[in-house]
């Protein structure tokens, strides 16, 4: 912990003002994936088509319907369509060529694409439950049919149904089945994967759409339970489908326990999501030899425990405001292999899922609104700026990102805290690219009576502290700063992700070896992300960290909130490389233990390297 002394002249003494940890923000943009932009079409959807009376007041906050549910079960689409009469046990072609039929299940949507954004829909089949008697559906409990090609077959006509009704506006993405990993005792993830594949097959012969799934539930961030026993059905899958798949989709949500006067906020989010995208990708990377894009088509709060989940409740609706946000700063920090996220708000829904609606029946805002209040600024005149946080060897607690925009001449710091502690940030710009003085504030925090509560533009001086900004408990904070001299950075970090050789090295003995091979390069700099688990009753840590054989010793650990309530550690250990240690081809990786292990895995190692390249950003 550093002390600074800062002089406050308004009362003419000397006070001290500790900083609990250093963001550092370098005259660099950020590309992640080949871009800097902040694309809000990526980020700033939620979930379920809209009525057509809440379009405005939804885009009166900057956000559309992201993701079209339940198709196949609304009317019961599958469930009344006839057999073919040509074909025994399959839907009959005409059906869905009936135009009365086609407006009344598909009118909404065009509504909605036609009030002037982006169509990045995910259309989202829930695949269980909804297809007609006539098929024989006797091994899946009464819930899917045995013949999966059958299946496959009505996706394909409810899309070309679609096609048919908007003149081929037609959604870009397709998820045939939502969370099938919870059906377990319905279906395995054999027919999972064979039902995906056929689907991709036949869309992708007839039709422009990205086939998405397994669109796995919220149990992603449990992967590593039971020595992985999950994951291992989830690689199953990959292996059938992942030449087929245009994306591997998966949720990620966070809970809320409340115990008395006492709360936690707990789940997937922070380490265990990024141990979960590594996973997925270093896996794909051992299988094709290249990455695969993610969508994470829900996200946020999901469970309640401790009061009642129906009732009016400020704490459940800070929780939703609070997971909203923290997620969200975890995909932007990953934006190289996210395509995009879509949160689990809706405009409006009835219970049981009333708390998650942003309006009510009349339209009137919600208090969960603040979510898309808090982003509304951040527009694609926002690019994202450089950050590191401070490698000092403990849990992160501060999550940063940074953004600037030209067209304003402004730069903004954001900072999420994972702390139920105010927290005071030393904001540092390297070599003093920039010098502000006064700024504005925004924020989302909890009050003393467990509300949420967001603040908007108070003004600071950031001279005064010397840098040090005042975080609020459990807070989501953007600091923006005006830059009249218009200095703004002049090259690009570009990051690129290079993957261990394989996913999944078993920990036998105390020490794990793997190799990550480079292309020869110019690198700036870089961070080595690597990924343990090890059941909660076993008492070991990672000792030390090996990178060509040069020790690394600076560090930090991504914060783990699902800690109070997991059954084994699933550790996210970031360190800094210097690039001098490189070599063309392989590089060899070791991760020591303090004890002889004969369980758990590291599950993935991942190197994140920065090359600078001329900025196309006009400053």
């Amino acid at each position: 912990m550093k002390w600074i002394l800062v002089y406050l002249t308004l009362s003419l003494s000397v006070v001290t003002v500790y900083s609990d940890t250093t963001v550092t923000i370098h005259p660099q943009w950020l590309a992640q994936g080949g871009s800097a932009r902040y694309d809000s079409n990526r980020w700033n959807k939620h979930n379920g088509l809209d009525q057509e009376y809440l379009i405005p007041k939804c885009r009166n906050l900057r956000t559309d319907g992201g993701r079209w549910n339940n198709n196949g079960l609304s009317y019961q689409l599958f469930a009344d369509w006839p057999e073919d009469p040509n074909r025994r046990g399959y839907p009959d072609p005409n059906y869905l060529k009936n135009a009365t039929k086609q407006k009344q299940l598909f009118s909404v949507y065009l509504d909605n694409i036609n009030s002037g954004y982006e169509n990045d829909m995910i259309m989202m089949s829930e695949g269980l439950n909804m297809f007609p008697n006539w098929l024989n559906q006797s091994e899946h409990a009464g819930q899917f049919p045995n013949n999966v090609d059958a299946a496959a077959e009505f996706m394909v006509l409810m899309v070309q149904g679609i096609y048919d009704y908007t003149k081929g506006r037609i959604p870009p993405y397709i998820e045939p089945m939502n969370e099938p990993d919870a059906k377990y005792y319905i279906l395995n993830f054999t027919t999972v994967a064979q039902f995906h594949k056929l689907v991709a097959e036949k869309l992708h012969a007839r039709f422009n759409i990205k086939v998405a799934g397994p669109t796995l539930d919220a149990e992603a961030g449990s992967a590593d339970r039971d020595e992985f026993r999950y994951w291992k059905e989830v690689a199953y899958f990959m292996d059938v489908a992942l030449d087929y798949l245009d994306v591997f989709s998966f949720h990620s949500y966070n809970t809320l326990i409340v115990s008395g006067k006492s709360y936690n906020l707990t789940g997937m989010n922070e380490a265990r999501l990024v141990a979960f995208v590594d996973l997925v990708e270093n896996y794909a990377f051992e299988k094709t030899g290249k990455s695969i894009p993610l969508v994470i088509s829900e996200y946020g709060r999901d469970l309640v425990i401790g009061i009642d989940k129906y009732a009016p409740s400020g704490i459940e609706d800070f929780s939703t405001i609070y997971h909203s946000n923290a997620h969200r700063f975890t995909f932007l920090g990953l934006r190289e292999y996210i395509d995009r996220a879509v949160v689990f708000l809706l405009a409006y829904i009835q219970q049981p899922y009333y708390s998650w609606s942003l309006f009510t029946s009349q339209g009137q805002p919600k208090r969960v609104v603040d979510v898309f209040e808090f982003w509304y600024k951040f527009t694609s005149d926002y690019s994202f700026i450089r950050t590191t946080s401070q490698y000092d060897g403990e849990e992160r607690t501060v999550s940063p990102l940074a953004m600037a925009s030209p067209l304003k001449s402004e730069v903004v710091i954001l900072l999420h805290s994972y702390s139920q502690k105010a927290q005071n940030v030393k904001i540092e710009f390297e070599d003093n690219w920039i010098k502000p003085t006064t700024g504005e504030a925004t924020c989302v925090t909890i009050t003393d009576d467990w509300n949420p509560v967001i603040t908007f533009n108070e003004t600071f001086d950031i001279q005064k502290t010397e840098g040090i900004v005042k975080l609020p408990p459990e807070a989501t904070c953007h600091f923006t700063f005006k830059n009249p001299s218009g200095e703004l950075p002049r090259v690009t970090f570009n990051e690129t992700t290079y993957y261990g050789a394989n996913a999944l090295i078993p920990i036998q003995g105390n020490t794990v070896s793997t190799a990550i091979s480079l292309p020869a390069g110019q690198y700036h700099s870089a961070r080595l992300r690597v990924s343990t688990s090890w059941p909660i009753n076993v008492t070991n840590s990672m000792s030390s960290l090996s990178f060509n054989g040069q020790r690394l010793e600076s560090y930090y650990n991504l914060y783990d909130s699902n800690k109070f309530n997991s059954t084994t550690y699933w550790e996210v250990r970031e360190f800094v490389v210097p690039s001098s240690l490189f070599v063309t081809g392989a590089n060899k990786v070791q991760v020591h233990f303090s004890k002889t292990m004969t369980v758990g895995c590291v599950s993935s190692v991942a190197l994140v390297t920065g090359t600078l390249v001329p900025s196309d950003l006009k400053s």
